[in-house]
């Protein structure tokens, strides 16, 4: 089986509402207007106001207080208000996973917190479409709920080696699969029609010197993860992180990015407030301690 094989296997069991399909074909119609997206969001009233709330949030602090979609899209622009409905909807679509398989509390604060320092770090680099980065950094394990959803026992073998044999988790899956959850996650949102630019980073977040395009999209990501995983477990508990020490390949990444120790900091900083304030939004029954 091929991770693309796998993720049209679950493609209707992790499927995009109707809403939120529509919402991306109107954005893709170059004859559309700010209207006609708004028209089509306007159908969800709970879609509506997560969306308010975090274009409220301090993601996007200064564009002024937002109390409509028409405002919203005048300040933080389309893209970012269809990317914030697609983040939404992506979080509701695996509400379903059993809570045996995995802690989805712990899985989306590791997820969000990826996103914000994805989007965080675009920003700081005036990269074009963070909002899409955001969307690709909340969505970059998404392969590993595939995996729990559809062979759970295989799945518990891959952890299992992982943890007993000292190995790297994506080397794990490798061994029992022959592919890797970033493999199956870039699959699956190829499925939901994304672009390019959000599932090459997702696919190579592990290994971004492989990422025959989108250099420095695959670079936010990577090192967003990375610092991600020191990060989100501080969220639940009271303690400080620690200063954040990259590994080789994530340094490969600031060097592409030309990011300085001193300017992760800002950003770690930056994030804390901002994954506690968005996790609350777009997943409200995580037990983060404030």
């Amino acid at each position: 089986m091929t991770p693309r094989e796998l993720a049209e296997e679950v493609s209707s069991l992790f499927s995009l509402p109707d809403l939120v399909v529509r919402a991306c074909a109107v954005m893709d119609s170059p004859s559309s207007t700010a209207d006609d997206l708004i028209e089509v969001i306007e159908l969800d009233a709970n879609l509506v106001a997560t969306v308010l709330r975090l274009s409220n949030s301090v993601l996007y602090a200064g564009r002024g207080n937002i109390a409509t979609l028409h405002r919203a899209v005048a300040l933080i622009g389309q893209n970012a208000v269809r990317d914030l409905v697609l983040a939404t909807a992506a979080v509701n679509t695996f509400r379903d996973i059993p809570e045996e398989f995995v802690d989805m509390d712990t899985f989306w604060d590791n997820s969000v917190t990826c996103a914000v320092l994805a989007r965080l770090i675009a920003g700081r680099l005036r990269v074009r479409d963070a909002e899409g980065l955001f969307l690709a950094g909340l969505l970059h394990g998404v392969g590993r709920l595939v995996f729990y959803a559809r062979c759970p026992e295989e799945y518990r073998a891959a952890l299992r080696l992982a943890r007993e044999g000292s190995w790297l988790l994506t080397d794990a899956e490798q061994a029992v699969f022959g592919f890797s959850h970033a493999e199956v996650g870039a699959a699956l949102l190829e499925t939901w029609g994304l672009p390019e630019s959000l599932t090459v980073p997702v696919r190579h977040q592990f290994d971004p010197a492989m990422a025959a395009s989108h250099p420095r999209e695959v670079a936010i990501v990577h090192l967003a993860a990375d610092m991600a995983a020191h990060l989100a477990p501080c969220l639940k508990t009271n303690r400080e992180a620690e200063t954040y020490v990259p590994d080789t390949r994530a340094a490969a990444s600031m060097r592409t990015l030309e990011l300085n120790p001193a300017a992760l900091l800002e950003i770690t900083a930056d994030a804390l407030a901002a994954s506690l304030e968005v996790t609350e939004i777009i997943h409200p029954t995580s037990s983060i301690i404030y």
